[in-house]
């Protein structure tokens, strides 16, 4: 997996990103993070391969490769911002949008997050009455090539979008629940270094909330900037600004991913119908 020139001869085989040649890694379609137990290497291995059609070698439809994509982003930080009191979710999202741009921020296009939620299905079950393990599908706009895999309380798996075409044939291991699907969609700010990004979360026609990701693009390494990064939150969310996210005190000292953004939606969202509040209008 040199740096240099590839001829077509060094990747022959399975389906490719289209993104920039450079390195083999962006013609192999999946990989699983760092420390993923060899549970989830087998089940894909064990039981995906056979049913989905595989490459020669390894045996396998999706090669696995260790955490080297996607790339390194900025430390991002994701929150719910509560919505204020007399006011609807719309009219909450239009106060904060107004206070970026006095701040200066300039609009730069739109953002959508959505997820899935898979259950394993029943017939996977043992007859000891075993409870069943959630997964979590979920896509993100600013990686329109890719697809995220969330296991409950486990290693995040990362594909390119024919992931969900996999879904479909593993329909006798994970079924969708029914009704489960929320995004949040909004717009995208720039401000200096930060990245905004404030989006009204639904469920179906219902808005149910509303998301603020704040993402400082010079740094990688969470401990390095939470400081600044908090100020900054501070400067515009101001009494609603949220303590460091749980996926910080995780990482340590390593390198920021996009996985750890997408493991801060899925707790985002999963907050959020855990609220059952009375449903907010829909947005017109």
């Amino acid at each position: 997996m040199g740096g240099g020139a590839e001829s077509d001869s060094d990747v022959t085989e399975g389906p490719r990103h289209a993104l920039p040649r450079g390195r083999v890694d962006w013609a192999l379609c999946f990989y699983v993070s760092s420390g993923a137990p060899a549970s989830i290497r087998a089940l894909f291995s064990e039981v995906v391969s056979p049913r989905v059609g595989c490459w020669s070698t390894p045996h396998f439809s999706c090669l696995i490769l260790p955490s080297s994509w996607p790339d390194t982003m900025g430390v991002t930080c994701v929150s719910q911002m509560p919505v204020a009191e007399g006011k609807s979710v719309q009219q909450t999202v239009e106060l904060l949008t107004r206070k970026l741009e006095m701040l200066g921020a300039e609009k730069q296009g739109t953002f959508c997050v959505d997820c899935e939620t898979y259950h394993t299905a029943a017939s996977t079950l043992g007859s000891q009455g075993q409870a069943g393990k959630l997964m979590y599908v979920m896509h993100n706009s600013e990686y329109p090539l890719s697809c995220f895999a969330l296991f409950e309380n486990g290693p995040c798996l990362v594909a390119d979008t024919n992931f969900d075409v996999l879904m479909v044939k593993l329909k006798g291991f994970f079924q969708s629940a029914k009704a489960s699907k929320i995004e949040t969609r909004g717009t995208r700010y720039q401000y200096c270094d930060f990245l905004v990004k404030v989006g009204t979360v639904t469920m179906g026609p219902s808005a149910r909330g509303i998301s603020v990701e704040v993402e400082y693009g010079p740094c990688v390494v969470a401990s390095d900037c939470w400081s600044l990064l908090l100020e900054f939150l501070q400067s515009f969310l101001g009494s609603h600004t949220p303590g460091a996210p749980a996926v910080f005190g995780n990482r340590h000292d390593a390198v920021y991913s996009p996985a750890d953004t997408m493991v801060q939606y899925m707790e985002l969202f999963n907050k959020i119908r855990k609220q059952q509040q009375v449903p907010v209008a829909g947005i017109r």
